[in-house]
């Protein structure tokens, strides 16, 4: 390594060290202050679950209110199995996961601490949302696995976007799975439609124009045809778009670089 490269490495380690620190913190006070209760995101999916299992409706509500669950059906199907898990423990288990997601995209432990620099990971990871989920997919979907990004589509829709022509097979194997677990319950589909049908065009978590705005920059993008390129449609192309949503950026940063270390050995 090079001077330069050396102490960009060590401003690089300090940062990530940083980064962990803030996230600690961050975790901490955030944890205080929701007095350990569930998270919003995942406290939509629990009462989805156990809406499914006592026979009462599952899509009820507007995105963006407490605990209003708005994913396709085969996520309602899976939380419904999952409903037997103590509350906390589930939390205990998405945030362990989101922990290894991130882990995944970055691609070590210690520059993960770098995605902390930026305090709403940690509320991602609290809330119990699946953003971290969607990047680690989109980077596994950029090395040949697209069929969980294809099953994080049926919850968010625009992780589509990070499916290569050719990985249709796999995504839509998986997706045809996820349609045959629901028959018991195919009155979903139809609930889930009007449930979606009846939601504002603008939601109050929008930190960006409205999805039918941003759509066709998330389609120009696939005109790129590079793996960072497909992960930025995901993030462009987000029906509701927040915050926290900007933690895929991740990705789209690991697949750059990715790219380009990519393009300078083979010369």
């Amino acid at each position: 390594m090079t001077e330069r490269s050396n102490r960009l490495h060590f401003a690089g380690t300090i940062l990530a060290l940083v980064g962990w620190g803030v996230g600690v913190v961050t975790f901490l006070v955030l944890l205080s202050q929701n007095r350990f209760e569930i998270g919003g995101d995942l406290a939509a999916y629990l009462r989805a679950g156990d809406s499914l299992v006592a026979g009462e409706p599952v899509y009820v509500g507007e995105i963006g209110e407490f605990d209003v669950f708005s994913y396709a059906p085969p996520w309602a199907v899976l939380f419904a199995a999952l409903s037997w898990v103590p509350d906390v423990l589930m939390q205990a288990g998405i945030m362990v996961l989101g922990l290894f997601c991130i882990r995944y995209t970055v691609g070590s432990w210690l520059w993960s601490g770098l995605v902390f620099l930026y305090p709403v990971s940690v509320m991602v990871l609290l809330a119990g949302n699946i953003e971290w989920i969607i990047a680690a997919a989109a980077v596994l979907a950029a090395h040949g696995q697209a069929g969980p990004l294809a099953f994080t589509a049926l919850a968010k829709v625009s992780p589509i976007f990070g499916v290569r022509i050719d990985q249709w097979r796999q995504a839509t194997l998986v997706l045809a799975v996820a349609f045959l677990v629901t028959l018991p319950w195919l009155h979903l589909w139809s609930e889930w439609i009007e449930h979606l049908m009846r939601q504002p065009a603008a939601i109050d978590i929008h930190i960006a124009p409205p999805w039918y705005w941003r759509l066709p920059f998330a389609l120009a993008l696939l005109l790129v045809r590079r793996p960072w390129a497909r992960a930025l449609a995901i993030v462009v192309g987000m029906p509701s778009m927040w915050l926290g949503t900007l933690v895929i950026l991740s990705a789209v940063v690991r697949l750059w670089v990715d790219g380009r270390r990519g393009r300078v050995a083979n010369g």
